[in-house]
């Protein structure tokens, strides 16, 4: 991928005469050409007799059973099966399943002895996306409630991103649900320093509605403000994330804000 750019970079050059930044892109050039041997192991000596298409086929087939290798190496946990329906739904949050997500998954569900039902996980799956957010959320902090180990978290981590990053496409949906998971690893992990908090912060108008709020939402907690009181749901990491969570309340005609801090 970077071969291309550079030598359509070096023939502008050279039609330009700017032959500084020309010899510039030559040494580039080189330097990929020769990256792209070593990766194919031209100079390995069993490998010699492979034609270099093959060598092109064989690196590819190796990049392919990396998620393989990844799922070998993360030993099968006690939430697996949590662990495979996070994952699942992370593959379906843009509401495209590719072939290559799919595959990721399944090979972590072939390894553990899974049967993972994917057109269970379809039906299921509501038809608002924004529905789908706070299902996939609350299924992860469900499973970090069963307080697994920092390393398994951490790998959890790893795999998730290399899921997110497996079609060589992020999403807005993968980015935006990214961003709020990374943020409830980094809490886990207790690496939060430079952490971004929001809150809902949901303000009761009436006293039929502070009956809907104390009847309908139990995430809900109350805290003195001013001469009154309101409602808190968060913290949450992803202001995005956080005005999805807004937007159900105000749907309610609840006055509902996102605030980076709880207001006094």
């Amino acid at each position: 991928m970077g071969l291309v750019p550079d030598v359509i970079l070096a023939l502008n050059f050279l039609i330009d005469g700017q032959w500084q930044g020309l010899f510039s892109y030559v040494l580039f050039i080189g330097f990929a050409v020769m990256s792209i041997l070593i990766g194919l192991k031209l100079w390995v000596e069993a490998e010699r007799k492979k034609g270099l298409w093959t060598l092109l086929k064989q690196a590819f087939q190796q990049d392919k059973e990396e998620a393989g290798n990844l799922a070998k190496s993360f030993l099968k946990p006690s939430g697996a099966k949590t662990i495979i329906k996070i994952l699942g739904q992370i593959a379906l949050i843009d509401e495209v399943l590719e072939p290559r997500e799919k595959e990721f998954v399944q090979t972590f569900a072939n390894n553990w002895n899974i049967n993972f039902d994917w057109d269970e996980l379809t039906s299921n799956r509501a038809g608002s996306n924004k529905v789908n957010y706070v299902k996939l959320r609350q299924d992860f902090s469900d499973y970090l409630a069963t307080s697994p180990p920092d390393k398994q978290v951490s790998q959890l981590k790893d795999v998730i991103t290399a899921l997110i990053n497996v079609d060589e496409e992020v999403s807005e949906q993968e980015q935006l649900i990214l961003g709020e998971l990374n943020g409830l690893f980094s809490r886990y992990l207790d690496q939060h320093d430079n952490l971004e908090v929001y809150h809902v912060v949901v303000a009761p108008q009436s006293d039929r509605q502070e009956e809907v709020i104390a009847n309908s939402f139990p995430e809900l907690s109350r805290y003195s403000v001013g001469e009154g009181h309101a409602y808190n749901n968060g913290p949450f990491y992803s202001k995005q994330y956080a005005q999805i969570i807004c937007e159900q309340y105000r749907s309610l005609n609840l006055f509902s804000i996102v605030a980076a801090s709880l207001p006094a």
